[in-house]
């Protein structure tokens, strides 16, 4: 069923297909109900997918960790181990980056054509669409996103990402310089060396390629990281790269725990640049270990509390959804989610009745059925904090719309969440709950609503929902984000930049953006004796 849909939705965005009268229509039609049975999610769908990758890959090969332990990765429907997977640690760490330093230094991929990788990227790019339907298999399994998603939508995105880097591996090159004198100036722009990469576990897959991509197609060679909850579809695509013919030793992938793997890489002295997608928190100590060691540059794409601003003259019909969607998409674990839902005072009452009815008809169950929007959260210390954030609303005055509790006695279900009368020094207006709850705030004028959205520590993204071009270009200048989205959400096109202002991190991940972080210019200023011209 997948395969056959992937070619049309390629040309269409995530929110687009996911919003569209046309997508709910079809959830419509599969069963949508209010809050999916307790017996739907207690009967598990056997996964389609065999796990035949569960070791460490270093230096080409699929090995165990030195120390033999290894963690259970467990699937969030039920609770239960999935398979034992190598549990990488410091000496791990020193033999992938050994490995990647080789491979770097004498290897042939950084002195390769730039042509030549672009030929691999493109043939591991047609390896991810073969295989796309296990690739979401196993994504779903590990992590509870609804199958349709990752197969869809979410696969044929990494494939996209990695073509677009394909595309830009042999257009990267450096300028002539004029100067004031008889000298001719040239810069060359190199890879940077050893990157290593840490990845969270809500998008597992496009977080790999939206870091491995832009590295390899500038030269450089790679250490990732996993998160310990989602190591399989990442084992799956790299042992793909060495199908496609990427050399021993480029691409090495290291599963394991934060402060053991994680940690070591960050504090590596042969590591030439890090990347990390994760908490802020997590994002402080990553760049402090970055900074007590070779000073290695690191980009952060960390945490947010975006605003989403519904304006006086929205079609509220269209906000709903919308809303609706950037704020419980992939169960609400996205760090640019929509989680302040600003409402103007004018259609307030109106926008939430309609927000609570839609989150009261959302699906919630096992991610491998169809029509499913909303799967289980990703493990019990994600699934206890949620609940925790919802107690707290409730504690602190909030109107409890619809929700509020778990599903189900198997897994991490929580309930589509919506409060209302939510004020701004409330807990779930301020923290990032990661989770599927809707907090909806009043406004009255554009200048508030500036102020308030503008008072937070995070500035990753923010939405926008009006009729009117010049509220639009006002609140989209105005709003310090990294991304503003008007009249839609969760827009990732390869080519469109992507991080944060503030607490929200450093720097910017995809297209020609994204390239900056993994190369060196270098300026080359040679002496001309008697030239023709300056």
């Amino acid at each position: 069923m997948a395969s056959r849909r992937i070619s049309s939705l390629l040309s269409r965005s995530l929110s687009t297909y996911l919003t569209s009268p046309v997508g709910r229509t079809s959830c419509v039609r599969r069963g949508l109900q209010r809050y999916s049975t307790a017996s739907a999610i207690d009967e598990p769908i056997t996964p389609p997918v065999d796990i035949n990758y569960t070791k460490l890959l270093i230096n080409g090969k699929f090995v165990d960790a030195a120390s033999g332990k290894t963690f259970h990765t467990v699937d969030p429907r039920t609770g239960k181990a999935i398979a034992d997977v190598a549990e990488g640690d410091s000496e791990d760490v020193n033999r992938a980056v050994s490995a990647a330093r080789k491979a770097f230094d004498e290897g042939p991929w950084p002195k390769m054509t730039a042509y030549e990788r672009s030929r691999i990227l493109l043939k591991f790019a047609d390896l991810i669409e073969k295989h796309n339907d296990a690739i979401a298999a196993l994504e779903t399994w590990d992590n509870g996103k609804p199958y349709e998603q990752a197969a869809q939508i979410e696969v044929p995105m990494v494939a996209r990402l990695f073509r677009y880097y394909a595309g830009w591996a042999d257009k990267i090159h450096g300028l002539t310089v004029p100067a004031d004198g008889p000298y001719h100036i040239q810069t060359l722009h190199e890879p940077i060396g050893v990157a290593g990469q840490i990845i969270p576990w809500n998008f597992p897959l496009l977080m790999f390629a939206w870091k491995v991509g832009p590295a390899l197609a500038c030269g450089n060679t790679v250490v990732i990281k996993t998160a310990e909850q989602t190591p399989l579809s990442a084992l799956y695509v790299a042992n793909l790269c060495h199908e496609a013919g990427i050399p021993p030793g480029v691409l090495n992938v290291i599963s394991g725990y934060g402060p053991t793997a994680g940690a070591a890489l960050c504090s590596h002295m042969d590591v030439d640049k890090l990347a990390f997608t994760g908490s802020t928190s997590t994002g402080k100590l990553v760049l402090e270990l970055a900074a007590k060691s070779n000073l290695k540059p690191v980009t952060l794409e960390l945490g947010g509390k975006s605003p989403f601003i519904i304006c006086e003259d929205a079609d509220i019909d269209q906000a709903v959804e919308t809303a609706h969607f950037a704020l419980f998409f992939n169960q609400g674990q996205c760090c640019c989610a929509g989680s302040r839902t600003f409402v103007h005072e004018s259609i307030y009452d109106e926008f939430v009745a309609k927000a609570k009815a839609r989150a009261a008809n959302r699906s919630v169950g096992d991610p491998f059925k169809q029509g499913i929007e909303q799967g289980p959260q990703i493990d019990p210390e994600q699934f206890n904090k949620i609940l925790g954030y919802i107690k707290s609303g409730i504690n602190s005055g909030a109107t409890l719309e619809t929700g509020g509790d778990k599903m189900g006695s198997k897994g991490y279900y929580i309930q589509p969440t919506v409060f209302s009368n939510v004020t701004d020094d409330m807990l779930i207006a301020k923290d990032e709950i990661f989770g599927p709850v809707q907090t909806i705030l009043k406004f009255k004028s554009i200048e508030e609503v500036i102020r308030r959205a503008n008072a937070s520590d995070y500035g990753l993204a923010a939405g926008v929902f009006t009729q009117n071009i010049d509220t639009a270009n006002t609140l989209s200048r105005a709003l310090k984000a990294g991304t503003v989205w008007i009249n839609c959400y969760d827009i990732f096109d390869a080519g469109i930049p992507f991080g944060g202002y503030k607490m929200s991190g450093i720097g910017r991940e995809k297209g020609e953006y994204s390239l900056r972080n993994y190369l060196q210019v270098k300026a080359v200023v040679t002496a001309l004796k008697n030239p023709a011209w300056l």
